[in-house]
């Protein structure tokens, strides 16, 4: 019997060994016979001309502002201003504080790096064949350049991949800030060498948050506030939990109201002296970090944060062409590569908030990126809330796609879609049924995938292997093509999976088909069937 029982573990065992070779064999599949440059988001280490790392921060810059004696000194300085109204006092206590942190990372007048910071060039490629994996090529760059002069080194590094791999074209992935010099390559080199271009949680339209900072533009409202600390731990801002007791125990005390309207007033007050220099001391002398001011915002940001154009006109040629020869006119850019043959595809998140700082901070976002800039006119509701029942009426009642999309053209609007595929699918198809999001109104609404409650810098397996798919593809991947992959899906952070949204939607995936959820299933009910064996036979102790 003994001996029965140990060539079952035995054999138990070694499927549990052979478990990751199976799954791989399966996610082998998904692997890419064109290879995959991915210009990241996350920003590459920043060294001095001595190679000591100056960014990121260490320590983080918050640890330095929530010091206790620094946040002592701080807040004496804001009680001066308000009972005395020595705001300068105030204004420069913080800027002493902040500034100095940032000296190194400075670029000159014309945007340009100096005293020999730099980022480390990218590795020679070196994968010469298939399958290729979607981390294969990873295009690295300094986040504080000119997009444009990102976009020269970008198509230097496909033309390398290119040449190891002796392929024709890449597929290419822009991520955050990335998406900021894929558009900038696809605008100054075009898309011959381009197979399939994906933009994941793009910034190449605006990102609200850096309209604020640079426009000085600041209004910190008390629902938003309260929304943020209850929804905004899943954002890459971290735990809220202690904010959160905090602004608790400020609200019992009937406190919160006068708390922020203080706040408030401080930012007024300290606006003109503080925010112009603070965001020059930060990021104003980057062009890369101006490619994330809104169309709407730009001038109001250049007129804010670069008063003195002379002393600035070097830096201002610079934001100015990527304002006007690339956001300005991407989606037609975008357009006029996909007529040429550049398959397309468009992945967003949503129903995170963003930081309760400016105006626009109520808007639909992933917690960095507002839903409407990064889908390209997606129409959604306020963060927290609904389309409202007579829109979501409209909507139904509404008709084909082709004719809504001809109605829009009419007005004016951008939208450019394949027909043969659209032209008889009602609007309400793009209906999430959550009714938060109507992707009708996107310019690629058949390209374009809504991911919710996915933090900005979450990077969920399931949407690697979204990306994998579309890479695929023979043709040009649409929300139709697998019904694992719906336009609208949910992720769950405790399991790492996605499902498709519902109403109401739970966020959890009971079904789970991915490979890895498959084989950690099995892998689930073969230790918990051993470890019953082992109870039964009195083994477990």
């Amino acid at each position: 019997m003994k001996r029965t029982l140990k060539r079952l573990l035995v054999l138990t065992l070694s499927l549990l060994m052979l478990l990751p070779v199976f799954a791989t064999c399966v996610e082998a599949k998904q692997a890419n016979d064109t290879p995959i440059v991915y210009v990241l988001g996350k920003y590459a280490p920043i060294y001095d001309a001595n190679e000591k790392q100056v960014y990121p921060l260490d320590p983080p810059i918050a640890d330095t502002i929530s010091n206790r004696q620094t946040l002592a000194s701080i807040l004496a300085k804001f009680q001066l201003g308000e009972q005395l109204g020595q705001w300068d006092a105030c204004a420069n206590e913080i800027y002493d504080t902040i500034a100095p942190r940032y000296a190194p990372l400075v670029m000159n007048d014309d945007g340009n790096p100096q005293n020999g910071t730099h980022v480390h060039e990218n590795p020679l490629p070196t994968k010469n064949k298939a399958p290729y994996w979607l981390h294969d090529f990873e295009f690295n760059y300094d986040s504080r350049l000119d997009p444009y002069e990102n976009a020269r080194l970008l198509n230097s590094y496909i033309k390398n991949v290119l040449t190891v791999t002796g392929k024709d074209k890449v597929n290419l992935i822009g991520r955050c800030l990335g998406t900021t010099v894929v558009a900038t390559y696809l605008t100054e080199y075009g898309c011959s060498r381009v197979d399939t271009c994906i933009f994941y949680a793009a910034a190449y339209n605006g990102v609200y948050v850096m309209d604020g900072f640079f426009s000085a533009d600041f209004d910190i409202e008390y629902n938003r506030v309260q929304y943020y600390l209850k929804n905004g731990k899943r954002d890459e801002g971290g735990n809220f939990d202690t904010i959160q007791s905090t602004a608790d125990g400020i609200n019992k005390l009937g406190l919160f109201g006068w708390f922020l309207s203080s706040a408030n007033n401080g930012l007024q007050q300290m606006k003109s002296n503080l925010f112009p220099r603070l965001t020059l001391a930060i990021f104003g002398t980057w062009p890369g970090h101006w490619a994330m001011i809104s169309s709407d915002a730009y001038k109001k940001a250049k007129e804010t944060t670069l008063a003195d154009s002379t002393k600035y006109a070097g830096l201002i040629k610079k934001v100015d062409k990527y304002q006007n020869k690339v956001m300005s006119v991407f989606p037609q850019t975008l357009e006029a590569c996909r007529q040429k043959g550049m398959r397309v595809a468009i992945v967003c998140k949503y129903n995170l908030p963003l930081p309760p700082l400016s105006p626009n901070s109520s808007m639909q976002a992933d917690g960095t990126v507002e839903l409407r800039t990064m889908s390209l006119g997606a129409t959604a509701t306020n963060v927290g809330e609904e389309l409202s029942s007579a829109y979501i009426e409209d909507v139904k009642g509404y008709g084909t796609i082709g004719s809504f999309v001809e109605d829009m053209k009419d007005q004016g609007k951008n939208i450019y879609l394949d027909s043969t595929t659209n032209k008889m699918l009602r609007r309400s198809n793009y209906l999430s049924k959550d009714n938060m999001v109507d992707a009708s109104t996107c310019q690629y609404p058949d390209y374009t995938w809504f991911i919710k409650n996915c933090a900005h810098a979450a990077y969920p397996w399931d949407i690697d292997l979204l990306f994998l798919e579309i890479f695929n593809s023979p043709t040009q991947y649409t929300i139709y093509s697998n019904s694992k992959y719906p336009q609208f899906v949910s992720y769950d952070s405790d399991t790492g999976e996605i499902a498709e949204v519902t109403s109401p939607d739970t966020g959890k995936k009971e079904d789970s088909t991915s490979s890895s959820s498959f084989f950690k299933r099995i892998a689930d009910w073969i230790i918990d069937f051993c470890r019953k064996i082992m109870e039964f036979f009195g083994m477990s102790r």
